[in-house]
């Protein structure tokens, strides 16, 4: 058995929960949703988009992960994903029984995409990470309207002030589009930036530590051999994968089952299906043009456009080089 430790990434709404939801149920262990949460640890505004410098706060989050991966840290939340109904109706008693039962194989979260290297040093982590178009993430953030655990806008400040004003970044390319943020007003656009922003900082990062990226997209398009690709990576080799894995999550109230009539419409595949319905053409015009202000070039307005394959078989970042990247700095 594989003794690295499982951390899915990605932002919000890029398919995390579904792909966490394939490695738990292929290997009969438990992937926890998203530790980093004010549902499971009053510390969450602390460490949600953070970048860990400081080595106080770095042992007091690997105190905090060390507590949730031993099963000391039992909140209803962790087991969000793994219970056929809502928490809320789920008895205590219930979820005991899968903690004394089930072993854990790593978690989830879609709040801490800066902290790549740090789980892998600290953790011993194996790293998924997800991506997804940024018109069907914005589409699909847009329906949901409780989904910034903090509140909007002031997730949106926690963000910014993490980030693209932070000093840790001032060297970064993503400190030569301010002007996009500054200009960035409807909700749309913002959630935008939030989006470019991220990957803006991950991809760079995972192609520096030599990591894929595994898209949304490829795993409707091919669901089968996209999910063995992502095993062989993990170190599981070839795996027999019953389609309930692929199509079916644990909770099936969440409505979000991915089903065959979906993979069968080709404008689905490409991504499209998943947003010209609730954004105007104004708006999807406003986040690619803000997606490829900041360097990314994995999608156009028509869907995935596919990186080089490498000769290993896994799709790495795609995006383009800055003047800043160009001189070294970071």
């Amino acid at each position: 058995m594989n003794p690295k430790k499982i951390v899915v990434l990605g932002f919000g709404r890029s398919g995390t929960t579904w792909i966490a939801d394939i490695i738990s149920k292929i290997l009969g262990q438990l992937i926890l949703f998203e530790p980093i949460h004010p549902s499971v640890t009053d510390l969450a505004a602390k460490f949600s988009y953070s970048t860990v410098n400081g080595n106080e706060l770095s042992e007091s989050l690997k105190s905090f992960y060390a507590d949730i991966l031993s099963k000391q840290h039992r909140r209803k939340w962790l087991m969000r994903n793994h219970v056929p109904d809502r928490l809320e109706k789920i008895s205590e008693s219930f979820l005991d029984i899968l903690w004394e039962e089930c072993s854990i194989v790593g978690f989830k979260e879609i709040r801490a995409n800066f902290l790549i290297e740090w789980f892998m040093k600290e953790l011993n982590a194996r790293i998924v990470f997800i991506m997804r178009h940024p018109g069907a993430t914005v589409s699909s953030i847009k329906g949901r309207s409780n989904f910034w655990e903090f509140g909007w806008p002031e997730t949106y400040n926690m963000f910014l002030k993490r980030t693209i004003y932070h000093d840790h970044y001032k060297d970064h390319q993503i400190a030569n589009c301010l002007d996009v943020v500054e200009r960035a007003e409807t909700y749309a656009e913002q959630c935008a930036v939030m989006w470019a922003i991220t990957h803006a900082i991950a991809l760079p990062e995972l192609n520096r530590l030599g990591l894929p990226v595994f898209f949304y997209e490829e795993f409707y398009d091919l669901p089968f051999e996209s999910s063995r690709e992502l095993m062989r990576y993990l170190g599981y080799g070839d795996v027999n994968i019953h389609p309930s894995y692929l199509f079916t999550p644990s909770m099936t109230t969440l409505m979000t089952i991915h089903g065959i009539k979906i993979m069968e419409e080709e404008r689905a595949r490409q991504g499209i299906a998943f947003f010209e319905e609730k954004l105007s053409k104004k708006e999807l015009d406003d986040i690619m043009k803000i997606v490829t202000t900041f360097g990314i070039t994995c999608y156009d307005l028509n869907g995935l456009v596919k990186p080089q394959d490498t000769e290993d078989g896994l799709v790495y970042p795609c995006t383009r080089v800055s003047p800043v990247e160009q001189n070294g700095a970071r």
